[in-house]
């Protein structure tokens, strides 16, 4: 496995809780019901799924395309990474939205969708970049030697994820999640 196909891989379930989070975004948008506990649940899945594995991974990756011999500009890959800002920062509305919904702030319903449809929005285009552009460089241009040193480093960052069985947590997640928003 390449460090591509790793986090590839891990794009396929986090598209899953991207269409979730759309469709309760929606569901609020419509007034329909939604529940905080399931936007709890998916803040968990954003904090330590994504932005504990995940985006640490391709952080590690991103470096490594600078110095490949056809050298992608530092800001793009700069930009990428600001991205990961970008979905922090919108993260913790989200965060400050439930909060103000579950002490009945009517308003935040509103700012919830809103931000959960930026989220959703920003993460798939990050992705399709990932997918069709830097990722495709990162296989052609960075040697197999690095590729086995940065695949290691995603190894340990699993390797805790797994001690504190966070995978089969959140794959049991997406699962109870995708039975309820299924369309």
């Amino acid at each position: 496995m390449t460090p591509t196909e790793n986090l590839i891989r891990e794009h396929a379930v986090i598209n899953d809780l991207l269409t979730i989070m759309a469709t309760i975004a929606e569901r609020i948008k419509s007034k329909s019901v939604f529940f905080t506990n399931d936007v709890e649940e998916i803040i968990d899945f954003l904090k330590n799924f994504i932005e504990k594995s995940h985006h640490e991974k391709e952080e590690l990756l991103y470096p490594a395309l600078v110095e490949n011999p056809i050298s992608i500009e530092k800001e793009a890959i700069s930009l990428m990474m600001y991205e990961h800002v970008l979905t922090r920062n919108y993260l913790n509305d989200i965060v400050n939205c439930i909060l103000n919904c579950k002490i009945g702030y009517t308003f935040s319903g509103e700012m919830l969708a809103e931000s959960m449809s930026n989220y959703v929005i920003l993460e798939k285009n990050h992705i399709q970049k990932e997918i069709n552009i830097f990722f495709p460089i990162a296989d052609e241009y960075i040697s197999e030697e690095e590729q086995v040193k940065i695949l290691k480093r995603f190894i340990e960052i699993e390797t805790l994820i797994e001690e504190h069985d966070f995978y089969n947590h959140y794959f049991r997640l997406m699962d109870k999640l995708k039975s309820k928003y299924a369309n």
